[in-house]
């Protein structure tokens, strides 16, 4: 399930005013515009400075520990969310590693995740046209504003995301973007290490390390899942030949794609597109 906005709100406080201590099984997204908010969650401090965002988690005491020492903007926002919270360093979330593509024969979603900081400085040039016009949806609440409320939510989250991740993404994880976007642009030419030794700029086996760290597969490998998923897919939603299918996707030698499709998906091309679409 996603996550699902219960409400918003925007306020100006001045010196003196305090957060109130509450515990309640929602997200509490603090975002400061102007000033500085004081909050503690089971008992750590935070002093969230303006163009910061603190996450206050479900079921935990929150306490405003200190009052403002100056007029302080803030926008907040209630989010419910049923999955259970998973901690992670930003080093080690594994952005590249692939998904499995929803076909015309799946009746239910693949699991989908979402990483947003806890407690970070944000660009709010980026931020606060989302959080503006979330609040005129929310204002003027009715059937006609509510889906376009929920988008603009989508997009406040996935901005934090993409933050996130620029902003503490380390080199090896900056390389490794690259080497699978290398890959996904070349996916119909045979691997080449020089070549993209020559477009990348870096050692092939630096960029494999870097490679491997998030995927845990060589750049060769990688090339062959993008492969085999596309040839999945021809296979699925059309009637083309096994060879020709081959040369699509960048092999041309069709006994080679069929052992390679065999070796990752345990069955012959063939044999596949009898299975997704019902035939023995």
């Amino acid at each position: 399930m996603a996550s699902e906005l219960v409400t918003i709100g925007h306020s100006i406080w001045d010196p003196g005013q305090q957060h109130l201590s509450r515990s309640f099984n929602l997200y509490d997204m603090l975002f400061v515009m102007k000033g500085t908010l004081y909050m503690t969650e089971d008992e750590v401090p935070f002093e969230i400075t303006a163009g910061s965002l603190l996450v206050l988690e479900p079921n935990r005491l929150h306490v405003g520990h200190r009052p403002c020492e100056e007029e302080t903007e803030i926008y907040w926002l209630h989010l419910a969310h049923p999955e259970p919270v998973r901690t992670m360093d930003s080093g080690q979330i594994p952005w590249s590693t692939p998904f499995m593509k929803g076909t015309n024969l799946d009746v239910t979603p693949h699991r989908q995740v979402m990483y947003i900081p806890k407690f970070t400085s944000l660009h709010t040039s980026s931020i606060l046209p989302f959080l503006q016009r979330m609040m005129e949806f929310h204002l003027s609440l009715s059937p006609a504003t509510s889906l376009p409320l929920q988008g603009q939510l989508a997009g406040l989250l996935t901005e934090l995301q993409s933050a996130m991740r620029l902003q503490y993404a380390p080199r090896s994880r900056i390389l490794c973007d690259q080497t699978i976007s290398y890959l996904e642009e070349h996916i119909t030419r045979s691997f080449d290490a020089k070549h993209m030794e020559e477009t990348l700029h870096f050692h092939v086996d630096y960029l494999s390390r870097c490679l491997k760290k998030y995927t845990g597969l060589s750049p060769l490998q990688y090339l062959h899942e993008l492969q085999m998923n596309k040839a999945k897919s021809l296979l699925e939603n059309t009637s083309l030949p096994v060879s020709e299918i081959g040369v699509l996707i960048g092999i041309e030698n069709a006994n080679y794609f069929i052992r390679l499709f065999r070796k990752k998906l345990g069955m012959t091309p063939g044999q596949y597109r009898s299975t997704r679409l019902g035939r023995t």
